[in-house]
């Protein structure tokens, strides 16, 4: 009966060791189951990293975008400076021009100069620099469209050379 009894004290004394070891391994697997404190960090800071370039990157389309809403408005007004303010070409002569706009085109104003060019083989070639400017941050961009005119001196409808 002892051999018995030690056979059995042996079992049970196997089982404990058994579950002992379930337990430890379990344990570590419970601790083993959650983030440590690093690696929550470590995401954080690459989340932190990611989430700023997302919106510096979308404040410079932005950016982007308003700069070339203004350009095109630009383009727009310079055209409607040349039909409302038409050049006649037996009345030009050397000068500046300028002038500004109405609602809701308040902050552009235009300049149109207009210069002889001398030389002898192109009397009465001008160049017409015709520019729409506006404030922007301390600035002030501008679009800008340079023409030439060829309007040489006439006299009963004959070119005069000099």
């Amino acid at each position: 009966m002892s051999s018995w009894r030690s056979a059995v004290s042996d079992q049970r004394s196997e089982v404990r060791l058994r579950s002992s070891t379930l337990d430890v391994g379990r344990s570590a697997f419970i601790r083993r189951a959650g983030l440590t404190l690093i690696e929550v960090m470590l995401a954080l800071a690459i989340l932190g990293i990611g989430l700023s370039v997302l919106i510096e990157t979308a404040s410079k389309c932005l950016s982007v975008v308003r700069q070339s809403r203004n350009y095109e408005t630009a383009r727009h007004l310079l055209g409607r400076v040349e039909l409302e303010h038409m050049i006649d070409k037996e009345k030009i002569e050397k000068g500046t021009e300028e002038g500004s706009f109405n609602d809701p085109y308040s902050g552009y104003h235009w300049t149109r100069t207009i210069d002889l060019i001398s030389k002898k083989e192109e009397e009465g070639l001008y160049s017409i620099a015709t520019r729409v400017s506006w404030s922007e941050r301390g600035e002030t961009p501008y679009e800008e469209v340079v023409t030439y005119l060829y309007a040489p001196k006439t006299k009963g409808g004959t070119v005069v050379s000099p």
